[in-house]
């Protein structure tokens, strides 16, 4: 319970902190003419950054991309600082977050962006992509998320901590690694992207009691998943794809096969050839 309180009162701490920061980000966003926008947290990657960067210069996506970092390692921060410089891609770096578990650091993060940056800015739509998930074809979001509430990859609440078995199907929340809004729609909502393990959803489902319980689910649109194969130094390895379009490498940052270095260069070989042009353009050595 103290614990609780304790993360609770170092949670409001940090979404007041670097405030005015924010405000000045979002002011600056705003004197551009776009209305789309597209959020991605950036985490101790570069390399992960490099592919998504070029993905989005290579794709038309119909939203802004911009990249908040939230990487705790100052070479990395410097690295991704001078990626989006080189392909003129928005960057802000977070305030220094307090939390050290991915899921709960991810969550703050983006509820931060929301009250910190999207209430000033005011877009059209807006949302937020993985830093590993990108696009390896076309795919217009702000036609996605069209006149409903919010486009994105639904979850379903799960009974353990292990997320092995549905709790209840009726409860559920989009993914935080990819979930769009008209802003218009969600305005006015507390939106909360932590975790609620407590519920059964992982990051993102702080959004339950807040916006998903309280409209239709035909008021939300919904990603489809399917996989693909990849078969890299010898190793076949099935990844996700969202609806046929957003390849996720998953994990890049701290879990699965791409921490490995050696498969990491061979993976981003792959990608770089089979999807953007080849490796010429590649800004950041494996």
């Amino acid at each position: 319970m103290l614990l609780g309180l304790r993360h609770e009162i170092l949670y409001r701490q940090f979404l007041g902190s670097a405030a005015p920061k924010g405000r000045a980000f979002a002011r600056d966003l705003s004197g551009k003419p776009e209305r789309n926008y597209c959020f991605t947290i950036a985490f101790n990657t570069p390399w992960i950054v490099d592919v998504l960067t070029k993905a989005w210069q290579a794709f038309p996506t119909g939203t802004r991309l911009v990249v908040i970092d939230n990487s705790p390692k100052q070479d990395a921060r410097a690295s991704i600082e001078a990626i989006c410089a080189q392909r003129g891609v928005a960057y802000f770096r977070l305030p220094r977050n307090f939390e050290t578990n991915p899921s709960r650091s991810h969550g703050v993060s983006q509820t931060w962006i929301f009250h910190n940056i999207v209430k000033h800015l005011k877009p059209d739509m807006f949302g937020f992509i993985d830093h590993d998930c990108f696009p390896v074809g076309p795919i217009d979001i702000a036609q996605r998320v069209g006149r409903k509430i919010g486009y994105g990859m639904p979850r379903h609440a799960r009974s353990s901590y292990l997320y092995k078995e549905a709790k209840d199907e009726s409860c559920w929340y989009y993914w935080a690694g990819l979930c769009f809004y008209n802003f218009a729609a969600v305005e006015h909502a507390k939106l909360d992207f932590r975790n609620r393990l407590d519920i059964g959803m992982d990051t993102g489902g702080g959004n339950w009691p807040v916006l998903y319980s309280k409209h239709p689910v035909g008021e939300f649109e919904m990603a489809r998943l399917n996989h693909v194969a990849v078969s890299v130094g010898g190793k076949t390895a099935d990844y996700e794809v969202y609806d046929e379009v957003l390849f996720h490498v998953g994990g890049a940052s701290y879990r699965s096969r791409a921490t490995n270095a050696d498969y990491r260069r061979q993976l981003s070989d792959h990608i770089w050839k089979t999807y953007l042009g080849g490796i010429q353009d590649r800004l950041i050595s494996i």
